[in-house]
């Protein structure tokens, strides 16, 4: 008999209409279990339930934490979440566990649960579903009919139900093993990481902000495109580089990958030595980058480890 947790940790699907504004229920499992009476689950939720637009690097170890002990004694854990920063959470919980092997999915809804014309008892089932009979031992998404790799997912409608997407990778064949290699080494920590999306005009002022940080992420144009030598953000960007800073470089794109070598504008990531994420999501890259910062990686083994897939978080 499969034995499947839940894991509440707050967000929109669990929510009720308080004096500011939706907050999150303390007593949600009890509406839970009104609804889904035949659901033979075990309730957790984390110490804090919080709204997803307020969870940080240290809300990640945390929730990563409870799994991993979790994890222990169910076949599944589903974990119910909010869906601002739902893929940040999914991405980073890909590497913290990648030497748990039991699947994780990752799901939530655009409307509270209690509100009569909520999606959230769909997600729900959705999630229990792949929860009883998936053969993988991955992260994953189910929201809106589909079922993703968590480290692939990325948010983008802020109300329709369909409110996630897998553009470089797809939905999974989530009733197969998992592809992810096995005997990996999970755990560790994440350092912070920036997020620049460069827009025209950005220049060395702005890149500023970020010095101090170990990492950086730069959402560049197209292909990985950005202004070069002579410019204001390309010697903005080379300061931050010779203060130590590891800079990562993704797509601003909803689709597509890096590809800094075809046009004269993406020749500035090779010239700054910045890494290349190919088809990686942003926040796939910022958790990774930070999860490798971490552990103690810099310079040519950061970038060969970036550019390696860990967690199916990148094309190879």
């Amino acid at each position: 008999m499969n034995r499947t947790a839940v894991l509440y940790t707050g967000g929109t699907i669990g929510m009720v209409p308080g004096a500011d504004g939706l907050r999150p229920d303390p007593t949600f499992e009890r509406a839970f279990r009104a609804a889904l009476p035949q659901a033979d689950v075990t309730w957790f939720e984390t110490p804090d339930l919080l709204d997803s637009s307020v969870m940080d690097r240290a809300d990640w170890l945390v929730l990563g934490r409870q799994v991993r002990e979790i994890a222990a004694d169910f076949d599944a854990i589903v974990v119910l979440h909010g869906t601002d920063t739902m893929a940040f959470s999914a991405s980073a919980l890909s590497f913290l566990l990648l030497d748990v092997d039991v699947p994780v999915i990752f799901t939530g809804s655009q409307r509270p649960l209690q509100q009569a014309d909520s999606d959230a008892l769909s997600n729900l089932k959705l999630a229990l579903r792949v929860a009883a009979s998936t053969k993988s031992t991955e992260v994953l998404l189910a929201f809106g009919g589909a079922v993703m790799r968590g480290n692939r997912a990325i948010k983008v409608h802020a109300q329709d139900d369909t409110a996630f997407s897998s553009p470089n990778f797809g939905d999974v064949a989530w009733s197969k093993a998992s592809q992810i290699p096995p005997d990996q080494e999970g755990g560790g920590g994440f350092e912070q990481v920036g997020v620049l999306r460069l827009y025209p005009g950005c220049d060395a002022r702005v890149v500023a902000g970020f010095s101090g940080m170990p990492g950086l992420v730069v959402e560049a144009f197209g292909s990985g495109n950005m202004p070069g030598p002579g410019t204001s953000l390309y010697e903005g960007l080379a300061d931050l580089r010779s203060q130590g800073m590891e800079i990562a470089v993704t797509t601003q794109c909803g689709a597509g990958a890096v590809a800094a070598q075809t046009y004269a504008t993406g020749a500035s990531v090779g010239a700054l030595g910045l890494i290349p994420c190919n088809d990686m999501t942003t926040p796939a890259a910022v958790t990774k980058l930070g999860w490798l910062l971490d552990r103690g990686l810099r310079g040519d083994m950061l970038r060969d480890a970036m550019m390696t897939p860990v967690a199916g978080e990148i094309t190879a």
